[in-house]
């Protein structure tokens, strides 16, 4: 009797449901975010949203300043999971940033 007692009320986790890419509306939102965090003020570029294994969200999206001396500013990386901002990081190596198409932030 014990036991069906403790069965009928099972402790199972939570379904799974993978994150999923953020809207543009998201991305917009999450870049003025991250931008007013960091400090970068002007022109900036950015990414596609690109899938992370990695960092404090599933996807991210490169992000640059840009500027008359653009040799040397930071690229950072801009996390999301869902539609929700994650944060912002200084880019790694393995998030390929330097290589990646950026274009102008509007």
């Amino acid at each position: 009797m014990l036991l069906a007692g403790c069965a009928s009320t099972p402790n199972l986790p939570p379904d799974y449901h993978p994150s999923r890419p953020p809207s543009a509306k998201a991305v917009q939102e999450g870049i003025k975010k991250a931008a007013a965090e960091a400090k970068l003020t002007g022109g900036l570029e950015s990414s596609a949203v690109r899938h992370s294994d990695h960092g404090p969200g599933s996807y991210f999206v490169c992000l640059k300043q840009i500027g008359p001396s653009t040799v040397g500013r930071a690229t950072y990386s801009v996390f999301f999971d869902n539609d929700d901002y994650k944060g912002i990081q200084s880019s790694v190596l393995s998030e390929a940033c330097e290589a990646e198409s950026l274009v102008p932030f509007k």
